[in-house]
C-alpha cells in the first residue's frame, strides 16, 4: 500500500471536489487510541468518535509499539505482529475487506504506507477499530494515531 505523500494542494483539490467548489475550511487534525497490553493471541477493541461539527479526511494512520522488556530506540522501531480491522459504525463498511497487518497498513518510522486514496469519515461517526495480536509470547502496548484533515463546509 506504499504510495506517493498527499500535498496540500491534493488535499485542497480532492475536498474542493467532494464538496462540490463550497467555502471550506481544512484543519489539520489526529485522532489518537492507545491498545494498552495486547497480549500475543488476543484482541482489543477502541473506538473512535468523529467530531460533530466537521467531517475528517483520513490519509494515513502511524503506529508505534512498545513492547513489553524491549529497548526502544528512533532508528530500530519495534514492529508489532498484529493486525488490523476499522469499520465505519454508522454504515458498517469496513475499511479493508478483512483484517490487515499493521505494517502493511499503517506507518511505523521510515516506511510510509498512505492510504492509496484519501477516505472521507463523515462527522458524528464512530469507528471501532480491532488489533489482533499473532505474537508467539510478547505483550504489545500499541499506540495509533489517525492522520488526515478536518473539513468544515460552509454556504456560499
Amino acid at each position: 500500500m506504499q504510495s506517493e505523500s498527499y500535498g496540500i494542494g491534493d488535499i485542497e483539490a480532492f475536498a474542493s471536489k467532494f464538496y462540490q467548489g463550497r467555502p471550506l475550511l481544512l484543519t489539520p487534525y489526529a485522532y489518537v487510541l492507545t491498545f494498552p497490553s495486547l497480549t500475543a493471541g488476543s484482541s482489543q477493541t477502541q473506538t473512535l468518535s468523529i467530531t460533530a461539527n466537521a467531517d475528517f479526511i483520513f490519509l494515513q494512520c502511524h503506529h508505534h509499539a512498545n513492547v513489553a522488556g524491549a529497548a526502544q530506540t528512533v532508528a530500530n522501531k519495534t514492529a508489532p505482529l498484529a493486525t488490523i480491522l476499522i469499520t465505519d459504525s454508522g454504515t458498517n463498511e469496513q475499511f479493508t475487506n478483512a483484517a490487515v497487518d499493521l505494517e502493511s497498513y499503517s506507518t511505523n518510522g521510515n516506511i510510509i504506507n498512505n492510504l492509496p486514496y484519501p477516505r472521507i469519515v463523515s462527522g458524528r461517526s464512530t469507528l471501532t477499530v480491532q488489533l489482533t495480536s499473532y505474537e508467539a509470547s510478547q505483550t504489545n502496548n500499541i499506540y495509533l494515531s489517525f492522520q488526515g484533515v478536518l473539513v468544515r463546509a460552509f454556504s456560499s
